[in-house]
């Protein structure tokens, strides 16, 4: 990657809209080659030797180091993409990079750089418009394949036809929000499934506690259980070995009493993010709490969410009105490690994923292709409408966006032809990253466009023909496109307007009352 990516002072004798226009090029191509079923990994390693491999755009947008101001805003369109349709950032990146050496060429044409964004401003609501022309209803079957399509590419592709069945099976079933997806290496793909209730990485403290607990009354606290730290540090002094142990047996009955404040709360299942004394632990144990240490903030909350538990700060103020509810927990094993399943749940509609493969790295990936899935499928059923994909929506887009532009007076039409002309950059990527000849499969595109049902027809990354997408099942949520063609225009349309790029003054400091000058 280019140092200039990284480093915002190293634009000397640049313009700030040649700085722009090269980072935005810059960041298409981090994740251009990553695109569609034939699409490429990046491997993102750490100073300590951490590594993540994918290709999924969003994760490589935030684990990526890029910190010039420009990238950051551009970040802006994955970030928003992934938050809105849960897929499509790749597309949006190497939208916004396509846009923008689109204006470099217009700027070299002497076309001011408002007409440029003004072009692109009407280019995009021409095209959102044209987007509510085009799709079909989504029905049980094309679900899945939303699911499929979405898999494709990625670790997760050989499988997919058994996850799609999952994720249509909890998308139907639940909300995103009461979707909890929890991975575990060291089984199969296969392996993988979904549950009514809620699945919780972790194991009770000592081995003594239960396995099961029935009619559970559930305490989160976000807190050490201990004695509070200011007490830990108060010097004693003591003259002989019975004062020692006196002030042992004094610290010990602390303790005790913290488990029996906690327990008259009428608990008997605990959720501790912290730690816990171990003193603390062994009574609880004797008293048949089953009690979980260390529990990620993501499992605190699914688990308040899931059963009503209100998750305290300080274990002090445990009371029962803060208790959470549910029919069964129960420690089941997964591969060589225990887990925490509850079931029976006041929230009925929580369901829970779990993701298996062999490695860690690849459990990671499938996890990440999961998320996407569901989040497309649960968008679909929302919005009730999926477009064909292999670049098929961004193909037609193009077409009737040309036609548009011979409609459109001044400069503004050469802004509005080369958004069209940009357009094109999906399904020529995908045909690149196919191993295929791009002109050939443009030139087979183009034709097949003019046909009555050519909205239908994207790249066959097998051999560069066009085919039916719908007829081949490849399909997606309408709003994916839509979201991209949008973010992508209001991000290059504010960049192509910035005329200089200065240092900000530092934020006000307490005490500052007023400018300086």
């Amino acid at each position: 990657m280019s140092e200039q990516v990284n480093d915002a002072k190293k634009q000397t004798g640049a313009t700030a809209r040649d700085v722009c226009i090269h980072i935005a090029q810059q960041m298409s191509d981090i994740v251009k080659h990553t695109l569609g079923p034939s699409g490429l990994d990046n491997m993102l390693v750490d100073n300590a030797g951490d590594l993540v491999i994918t290709n999924d755009g969003a994760t490589i947008m935030k684990e990526s180091y890029l910190d010039h101001p420009v990238a950051k805003v551009i970040m802006n369109v994955a970030r928003t993409q992934e938050e809105e349709c849960y897929d499509g950032t790749t597309s949006s990146i190497i939208l916004t990079g396509e846009l923008m050496a689109e204006a470099k060429e217009l700027l070299k044409n002497k076309i001011h750089p408002t007409k440029i964004a003004l072009g692109y401003q009407m280019a995009a609501i021409k095209a959102e418009e044209f987007l509510l022309d085009m799709g079909i209803e989504a029905d049980e079957q094309s679900l899945n394949l939303v699911a499929q399509t979405a898999m494709t590419g990625k670790s997760a592709e050989i499988d997919k036809d058994y996850l799609a069945d999952i994720c249509v099976e909890v998308a139907s079933a639940a909300s995103l929000d009461d979707i909890n997806i929890v991975r575990r290496p060291n089984g199969k793909i296969r392996d993988s499934v979904a549950i009514r209730g809620l699945l919780v990485n972790g194991e009770k403290c000592d081995h003594s506690m239960p396995d099961t607990i029935v009619d559970a009354k559930i305490g989160l606290v976000a807190a050490d259980i201990d004695i509070p730290d200011f007490a830990q540090t108060v010097n004693v002094q003591v003259t002989d070995n019975s004062a020692v142990k006196d002030f042992i047996a004094s610290r010990k009955e602390q303790l005790l009493e913290i488990s029996q404040s906690i327990r008259a709360s009428g608990l008997n299942t605990l959720f501790c993010s912290r730690q816990i004394h171990p003193v603390i632990i062994e009574d609880l144990a004797d008293k048949g709490v089953y009690v979980v240490r260390s529990v990620t903030r993501s499992d605190m909350e699914a688990l308040s969410k899931a059963t009503g538990a209100r998750i305290i700060a300080n274990f002090d103020s445990v009371a029962e009105k803060d208790l959470g509810s549910a029919g069964l927990l129960e420690e089941i094993s997964i591969g060589d490690k225990p887990m925490v399943k509850i079931t029976k749940t006041p929230n009925e509609s929580t369901v829970s994923v779990l993701v298996r493969a062999p490695t860690e790295h690849v459990v990671d990936e499938v996890k990440r292709a999961f998320d996407d899935a569901i989040g497309v499928v649960s968008i679909a059923v929302e919005d009730n409408s999926i477009v064909p994909g292999g670049g098929a929506p961004y193909m037609t887009l193009a077409s009737k966006l040309k036609e548009y532009a011979s409609t459109v007076g001044g400069r503004e039409q050469m802004a509005v032809e080369s958004f069209a002309s940009a357009l094109e950059v999906i399904p020529k990527t995908l045909a690149e990253n196919s191993g295929l000849d791009p002109i050939d499969a443009m030139i087979a595109l183009r034709q097949a466009h003019n046909l009555e049902d050519g909205w239908k027809f994207g790249v066959n990354v097998n051999d560069g023909t066009a085919a039916n997408m719908i007829e081949a099942n490849v399909v997606e949520p309408k709003r994916i496109a839509g979201q991209a063609i949008r973010s992508a225009a209001d991000i290059a349309s504010q960049l192509i307007r910035i005329q200089q790029i200065i240092t900000k003054r530092p934020a006000k400091e307490i005490g500052d009352d007023g400018f300086q000058y």
